[in-house]
C-alpha cells in the first residue's frame, strides 16, 4: 500500500471516528491503527496485549466483551457489539465489528473495526426517550382509567365505612391502593430520563409492572395468560428493559382487532434455560406478519401502520436495547395464528442480595425508640397510631428540627424520614449525620412521595438505608423498624 492511499484510509478513520486492529491469538498479539490508539488515549509506542485493553473496558461491559470474543473465536465467523471504554475519567461507547480467520497453518487471528459512537449514541438516546413518552402517552388514558377505579373504590368504601365499620371494606380499599401504587411504580420507572443505569433487577417485576401498564390496552382485544417462572436477575436499566415489553405487549394488542376479546389471546410466559439465561416470550392470535415484511421488522423508522399513527421505531429501539445487554431478539410468525417474540437475556453476573444479618437483643425493660421526621403532619400522626403501641416516639416537623435533637444529645433505634422536606431535605439530614454521628445516619429509614430530583435520585440509588415510597405497604415498613431495631447491622432494601 503506497503512502499517499495509507494516507487517505488514516483521514478516513479519523473522519469517521473508528479505528482498525488485528489481534494474533497464538502470539497474543495487538497491532492497531493510530486512530484507535487515539480514541483509547494509548500512547502510539505502548506495547498493547489482549489483556492490556481489556483493562480498559468499563467493568459494567467487561464479561460481554469476553463473551464476545469467545464466541467470535469458537464460531469463525463476523460478530458486531456495543461496549463502553474508560479514556482516563470518561467513557466512551465504542461499537465493533470483528471477523475471525483461520490460517492455512491452523492458527487463528482476528481482524476488526471499532467505532466511537458516543455523539451518536447520545442522540439515539434522546430519540429513545421520545419514542418511551410516545408510548407512554399511548397508554395514558388507559392508565387514567386504571387509576380512577379503584380511586372510587376507595371512595366509596371509605363512606361506607364510616357507617359500618366493616373490616372487609377497609381489606378492600387497602387492595385497590395497593393497585395505585403499582400503576404508580410502574409509570415512574419506565418514565425516567435517557440515563442508561444499569444494575442487577428483578425480571419478574419488570414484566408485572409492563403488563399492568398495558393491561387497558390488551383487556379490550385479548385475554392475558401469564406464566412467569422464577428468573434470574437481568444487568440492565429497569425502564429501558421496561420498555421493551410495553412495546412488544402493545404491538401484540395492536395486531388483534378490538370487540371479540374472549376469543383472542395475548400470552406472556418466560422460564431459564439450561445456559441460565431469562427467556421471555410474548405470543399474540393475531394475524401474522406478512413473508415480505418479516426481513425488515427491526429496522428503524420502518412500519405498516397509516402515516401519523407508528414511528417506526418500536421494535428497533426493543432490538437495540435487547443487543446492548448482550441479549437477543426474535420472532417466529404464521399468517392467520399469531406471532411470538422472543427475548433472550444474560443473567447478571454479581450478587443481588445480602444475607441477613444475626439479631440481638435489646437492653431488658427497655422500648425501642422511633424519630419520625416529616412535614405532613396527617401521615405523622398515621404513623404516630401505628407504632406508639410498640415503641416509643417523638416527632420532628421537620430536618432542621430533627438535627437539633441530636445536637442535643439524643439518639433514636430508628430515624424514619421523609426524603423530600422544605429548609432541609432528608438527604441533607443524613449527611450532616454520617459526619457527626454515623451510627444515627445507619439507624435512618426513608419514607417518601417520590425523588423527583437528579440530586435525590442519586442519593437513593447511592444509600444501603431501607426506602419506602407512599403509599407503602405498613406491614413491610413494620417489618424493616423490627429488624433495625433488633439487628446491629443495616437491614437490605426493601
Amino acid at each position: 500500500m503506497n503512502l499517499e492511499w495509507m494516507s487517505l484510509v488514516s483521514q478516513i478513520q479519523t473522519l469517521a471516528r473508528c479505528g482498525v486492529w488485528e489481534w494474533d491469538i497464538s502470539r497474543n498479539e495487538l497491532t492497531w491503527s493510530p486512530e484507535l490508539r487515539a480514541i483509547l488515549g494509548i500512547a502510539a509506542d505502548a506495547p498493547v496485549t489482549f489483556e492490556e485493553w481489556l483493562a480498559h473496558v468499563h467493568p459494567d461491559d467487561l464479561s460481554t466483551v469476553k463473551g464476545y470474543f469467545t464466541r467470535a473465536r469458537r464460531e469463525r465467523g463476523e460478530a458486531t457489539i456495543e461496549y463502553r471504554v474508560m479514556r482516563g475519567n470518561e467513557v466512551r461507547t465504542l461499537q465493533a465489528r470483528l471477523r475471525s480467520i483461520t490460517r492455512e497453518d491452523g492458527t487463528i487471528y482476528c481482524v476488526g473495526i471499532d467505532q466511537d459512537i458516543t455523539e451518536s449514541k447520545a442522540v439515539a438516546a434522546r430519540v429513545v426517550f421520545s419514542d418511551r413518552m410516545v408510548s407512554i402517552g399511548t397508554l395514558a388514558g388507559g392508565v387514567a382509567h386504571e387509576i380512577n377505579n379503584p380511586l372510587a373504590s376507595i371512595s366509596a368504601n371509605l363512606q361506607l365505612l364510616a357507617d359500618t365499620y366493616d373490616t372487609s371494606l377497609i381489606e378492600e380499599s387497602l387492595r385497590a391502593v395497593d393497585r395505585i401504587r403499582t400503576i404508580v411504580r410502574g409509570l415512574k420507572a419506565f418514565s425516567r430520563g435517557n440515563d442508561d443505569k444499569r444494575q442487577a433487577i428483578d425480571l419478574v417485576r419488570v414484566l408485572e409492572l409492563a403488563v399492568s401498564l398495558t393491561s387497558s390496552e390488551v383487556r379490550h382485544r385479548a385475554r392475558l395468560v401469564s406464566k412467569l417462572d422464577p428468573l434470574p436477575w437481568i444487568r440492565a436499566d429497569e425502564g429501558r428493559l421496561g420498555q421493551v415489553f410495553i412495546n412488544l405487549l402493545v404491538n401484540a394488542a395492536e395486531a388483534i382487532p378490538e370487540g371479540r376479546a374472549i376469543e383472542n389471546e395475548i400470552r406472556i410466559e418466560a422460564h431459564t434455560d439450561a445456559a441460565g439465561w431469562a427467556i421471555v416470550e410474548i405470543t399474540d392470535s393475531g394475524s401474522g406478519i406478512a413473508r415480505d415484511v418479516q426481513p425488515r421488522i427491526f429496522d428503524p423508522f420502518f412500519t405498516t401502520k397509516p402515516v401519523g399513527q407508528g414511528t417506526g421505531l418500536g421494535l428497533s429501539i426493543c432490538h437495540g436495547i435487547v443487543r446492548s445487554l448482550g441479549g437477543d431478539i426474535t420472532f417466529r410468525t404464521e399468517l392467520g395464528k399469531g406471532t411470538t417474540f422472543i427475548v433472550a437475556l444474560p443473567p447478571s453476573d454479581g450478587p443481588v442480595s445480602r444475607p441477613s444479618p444475626p439479631p440481638i437483643a435489646l437492653a431488658p425493660g427497655r422500648r425501642a425508640t422511633v424519630l419520625l421526621v416529616d412535614d405532613e403532619a396527617t401521615f405523622v400522626s398515621s404513623m404516630r397510631r401505628l407504632l406508639a403501641g410498640d415503641y416509643e416516639v417523638t416527632t420532628s416537623a421537620s430536618g432542621r428540627e430533627a438535627l437539633d435533637r441530636f445536637n442535643n444529645g439524643e439518639h433514636f433505634d430508628v430515624i424514619l424520614c421523609d426524603l423530600m422536606m422544605p429548609e432541609m431535605t432528608g438527604a441533607e439530614l443524613h449527611a450532616a449525620l454520617v459526619e457527626r454521628d454515623p451510627e444515627q445516619a445507619r439507624r435512618m429509614i426513608f419514607v417518601t412521595g417520590g425523588a423527583f430530583s437528579p440530586a435525590s435520585q442519586v442519593f437513593i440509588e447511592g444509600i444501603t438505608n431501607p426506602c419506602f415510597e407512599k403509599p407503602c405497604d405498613l406491614r413491610k415498613l413494620r417489618e424493616a423498624i423490627r429488624l433495625l431495631v433488633d439487628t446491629d447491622e443495616t437491614v437490605r432494601r426493601i
